[in-house]
Formats: C-alpha cells, structure tokens, sequence
C-alpha cells in the first residue's frame, strides 16, 4: 500500500512548518540567552524568574497532592459510616451518608488534574520566560484557582448538608 501524493506532501510540510517554529524558538532563546550573559543585573532577574516558576510549580504539586491525600481521608470515612451502620442499632441514621465515596473520587481526579495542569503551566512559563517575553496568559493559573475552589465548596456544601 503506497501512500499518495498529495498526503505525503501534507505531512512534510507540516514537518517542516513545526521544524521551523522549534527552530525560530531556538534561535531567539539563543539570542535572549546572548542578551543576558552580557549583562549581570539582567541575568540575576532571569535566573530569579526561573526559580519563582519553580517554586510556583512545586506549590501547585503539593496542592495536588494534598487534594489526593485528602481523597483518601473522605474514602477511609466513608469505611467508617459503613462500619457504623452495621453495630448502630439504629442503622437508618447512616443511610444518607453514601455519598462520600463520589466526593472522594471527584477530590481524587481534581487533584490528579492540577498536578498535570501544572506541570504543563510550568514549561509553558519555563519556555516564554527563555524567550524573554514578559506577557504570559493566566488560563493555567484561573483553572487551577477554580478547580481547587469549587473542590472546597463542595466539601463545604457536603458536610453542611449531608452530615
């Protein structure tokens, strides 16, 4: 089975189209970089800027990891209103409790979501910041700011209503 022409020319002039963005992305990265060993001042902020991102993507991670944790925590109660239900002699009491299990998972997965967020904000920013750009979008930042609150609104909303 050959492939035809006409695909085969698509596909080595998208090649050549995304060689040709990296390969521009390096040549100003090259330059930003000529730029800032010919100055101490600017290379000192460059350097301050890469460990604020650092810093940034770890803070972020130990949120993630919190939110995981913390899955665990609501799963391990829910283990505890089952066990509850069952030397309770009044076991109806327990019954509308089940929902824990859900909250856990959604807890979970949210916290899974922004360590990978974050990550991909890090070497967005890691990448603009070498290419000496000073304007970044907040997108990462606004997602991972409402991901993590509607999280603790809905273990606010929760307890509040549930327990």
């Amino acid at each position: 089975m050959e492939e035809s022409p006409q695909k085969n020319r698509w596909f080595h002039s998208l090649r050549s189209q995304i060689k040709n963005l990296f390969a521009t992305d390096r040549v100003r990265e090259a330059e930003v970089m000529e730029q800032l060993q010919s100055d101490k001042n600017t290379l000192f902020a460059w350097q301050r800027n890469h460990m604020a991102n650092e810093r940034t993507f770890l803070a972020w991670c130990r949120t993630g990891i919190s939110l995981i944790v913390f899955s665990f925590v609501i799963e391990r109660f829910d283990l505890l209103i089952r066990e509850l239900r069952y030397i309770s002699p009044n076991p109806e009491r327990y019954l509308h409790m089940d929902s824990t299990r859900y909250m856990a998972m959604v807890v979970f997965v949210l916290g899974a979501f922004i360590m990978i967020l974050a990550g991909w904000r890090f070497f967005y920013m890691r990448h603009r910041i070498n290419l000496g750009e000073s304007s970044f979008t907040t997108l990462p930042d606004t997602f991972l700011m409402i991901a993590f609150s509607f999280t603790l609104a809905m273990i606010f909303l929760l307890f509040v209503f549930v327990f």
